[in-house]
Parts: C-alpha cells; structure tokens; sequence
C-alpha cells in the first residue's frame, strides 16, 4: 500500500480508510484463526496473507475505479472482506442479534423515550419500512423537520399493524427491500458471493433463509461480469422494475463518471442513449444517476444540442448568403438541431 501511496495512486484519505478497514478486518480475522482447527487453517490465508490480499483488492478497485470516493472504498472493503472469510456476516449477525433490545420509556413530561438497537441487516428492513411510510418531502411538508417525518412513519406501521391484526388475509406488503442472492450461495455455496442488498450492504445467509418464505423471488440470468440479457424494448419509456432491479446488477452508487456518493436506493434510472435518440429501454442501456446529475446530463445535452443548432443555423446562413452573391440555385438546407 505504501507504494500506491507514493505512486499517487490513493490520497492521504484514501490511505487511511483503506489501512484502518483493513486492520480491523484482520484483528477479526486472527481471532477466527485463534479458535480455528487444523484444517480451517489450512484452507485458508494466514493473518499476513488475509492483510495481502484484502489491501491488493481494494488498491486493484481504485485502479479500476480512480474516481472512488472514501466511502465507496469503505464499502468495496466490505464486500473484499465477506470474498475472504464468507461466515464474517453471519457472526456478526449473532453477536449484534444477541445483545439486541429494545427500550419504552415514560418521561415526567407525559411523552415517552424509544431506543432500539441490534444487528445492522435489521437495519435494512426498519429503515425500507420507514422509507414506504414516510411522507415525501415537498411543498405540504417542507417545514416537517426528518426526524418528526421519521416518527409519523412509525406510528403509520403501527396503526396498520393494529388494523390488520386480526384479517383472515393480510395484505400485500408495501415494503420493499430488493436483494441479490448468487444462485450457488442461495444453494448453500459459501464461497461464492454474498448476498447484498440494492446499495452494496451484505446480508448474512440466515438471514436470507428467514426471509425467502414471505419474499417474491424473481430470477435473473447474468453473464460472467453480470450483465443481464433482459430488455423490454424501445416501445416503453419507463422501465419496468425487472428491469431497474437488472440496470447496473452490482453497482451500489450513482454511476456519474466523476464519482459520487449517493446510494443506489435514492439514486435514479437513466437512458444512457436517450430514449427520444433511439435508446431502448433495456437493463444494459440504463444506468444508475443521482438527481443532481441526471439533471445536469440533461442540461449538458440540451447545451450540446443548442450549439449544434447555432452551427448549423450560421453555416446554412452564409451557404444562403454566398450563393446569392454568386448566382448559385437551390434552397439553403434547413437548420437541423441533432
């Protein structure tokens, strides 16, 4: 790592997220070793070659990736981690579940005190329901502070878990929490990649086996570098949400060429060719945008298209203007805006 330090390679920044990820996931990784038998040692890195290779996968993912932000490193350190030692999830998942808890507490006020803690998977699921029930932010909203939103949301999941005690049917879920499962660790295959959610987070495997009997399964047939081969076409502009949930399969921010931060679950479904040029609507034609830039990709475009106009405009002008003076015949060509 020193040497992509000095090559410029990684910034001061990014060095020190990249050194401090990777001590802590080797501090953990000696303590599996320490109650490891001789066979588990044998199939597996030693402390040193566990360092090795977790810091040449993330330098390799900021060479492949140069305008990764910290964060984005953060996150590819996570997913290298759950590569090297697949049960690191699961464990975690058992320590955080097992301390877990939940706080109701009266004030002398007359109001109340909630606390909640426990794994981060969890995490997932309250803030997917949290985020189906919160109010949009807008004009009827805009002086709601988030946190009083966030506190609406939660009474909303309680008065429908009141309401729908009791029905012989329950309804349909209005949560939605997309993850990716890898056929082969769906099978039980540890070494293969773990399941993520739409943002890069992993989730452990048991957890995926108690959600499996109440989740919509849907399949998706990928390539080697997980390209999906679904496409609906050029009749539809708005893709569907297959298709959304194929665009960019294992990207878990906005895809801006410059870098960005914003997740994947605020972020937005884009043309790469625009679909008034041509552009089917199809996983591979889309891409994943935050707000700000998807505007400003339109701007930019509308910008381009202008000066192609002008141009345009002021050659078929002088082509008009020249070929008075000469004589010449025809119609100047029209202006053409592209």
């Amino acid at each position: 790592m020193d040497e992509a330090f000095q090559g410029e390679v990684l910034s001061l920044g990014e060095a020190c997220a990249i050194a401090t990820s990777t001590e802590k996931a080797v501090t953990d990784w000696a303590k599996v070793l320490e109650t490891a038998d001789e066979d588990f040692r044998a199939q597996h890195p030693d402390v040193e070659g566990f360092r090795a290779r977790l810091e040449f996968g993330l330098i390799a993912y900021k060479k492949e990736c140069p305008k990764a932000s910290v964060r984005q490193l953060r996150d590819a350190a996570k997913w290298f981690v759950a590569q090297l030692d697949p049960d690191k999830a699961d464990r975690d998942y058992d320590e955080t579940f097992d301390n877990r808890g939940a706080q109701f507490s009266p004030t002398f006020e007359g109001g109340f005190l909630l606390r909640m803690w426990g794994p981060g998977a969890d995490n997932q699921l309250i803030q997917a329901a949290l985020d189906a029930y919160t109010e949009p932010y807008g004009p009827d909203s805009a002086a709601v502070p988030k946190h009083q939103r966030t506190y609406d949301a939660m009474m909303r999941i309680f008065e429908t878990a009141l309401a729908h005690r009791t029905c012989a049917k329950a309804p349909k879920p209005v949560v939605t929490l997309n993850i990716t499962v890898p056929l082969k660790r769906y099978l039980g295959d540890t070494s293969a990649e773990p399941a993520v959610t739409e943002d890069g987070v992993v989730i452990p495997d048991q957890m995926i086996s108690r959600l499996t009997p109440k989740s919509w399964l849907r399949r998706f047939l990928t390539d080697a570098e997980g390209k999906t081969l679904l496409d609906v076409g050029q009749k539809h502009r708005c893709a569907p949400d297959p298709v959304r949930q194929a665009a960019g399969y294992k990207e878990f921010h906005c895809e801006w060429h410059e870098g960005c931060d914003v997740p994947r679950s605020w972020s937005q479904f884009d043309h790469i060719i625009a679909f008034s040029h041509g552009g089917a609507t199809s996983s591979d034609n889309m891409q994943l945008l935050c707000s700000t830039h998807n505007r400003l990709k339109h701007r930019l475009q509308v910008k381009a298209n202008q000066q192609i106009w002008d141009h345009h405009h002021t050659q078929n002008r002088q082509e008009a203007e020249t070929g008075g003076d000469e004589g010449g015949e025809g119609e100047p060509a029209p202006a053409t805006a592209l």
